[in-house]
C-alpha cells in the first residue's frame, strides 16, 4: 500500500474567511479549520462539489490573502473524527510571493491535533 505524503504541514490556523463558488457566487464558508501553503480547510455552511472553483480570502497573522482555488475534497462529517461539513480547498492561483509569505506567517504555529485513529502500518 502506498501512503501518499502531504508537500508541507498543515498548520492549525482558526480565522476567519470568506470561501465564495465562482458558480453562482454561493458563499461556502466563512471558517478556517486548517491552511498549508498549497490550501486550506474551510467549515463550509453549504453543499460543494470537488472540482468546483472557488475565490476565497482570509486572514494570517494580521496580513489578507486572496486566491482562487478548487475544492480538492468534501469532508461530509459523518466519522466521529471529522469536523463536521468541510471542504479542502486547492489553491490554483496564487503568486509565488504571496505562497512564500502565507508560509512565513504559518511558520511557528502547531498543526492540527490528530482526530482521527492511527494507521497500522503494515
Amino acid at each position: 500500500m502506498k501512503i501518499r505524503r502531504r508537500r508541507s504541514c498543515r498548520r492549525a490556523l482558526r480565522s476567519r474567511c470568506q470561501a465564495v463558488s465562482l458558480d453562482g457566487f454561493r458563499l461556502l464558508g466563512e471558517r478556517i479549520l486548517d491552511v498549508s501553503p498549497y490550501g486550506l480547510m474551510v467549515a463550509a455552511d453549504r453543499e460543494a462539489k470537488v472540482g468546483e472553483q472557488v475565490i476565497v480570502s482570509f486572514e494570517a497573522k494580521g496580513q489578507w490573502f486572496d486566491a482562487l482555488a478548487e475544492v480538492a475534497r468534501v469532508i461530509e462529517g459523518w466519522r466521529p473524527w471529522d469536523p463536521g461539513y468541510a471542504v479542502g480547498l486547492r489553491f490554483t492561483d496564487i503568486g509565488l510571493s504571496e505562497r512564500l509569505d502565507l508560509a512565513s506567517k504559518l511558520r511557528g504555529l502547531p498543526p492540527p491535533v490528530p482526530t482521527r485513529p492511527l494507521r497500522a502500518l503494515a
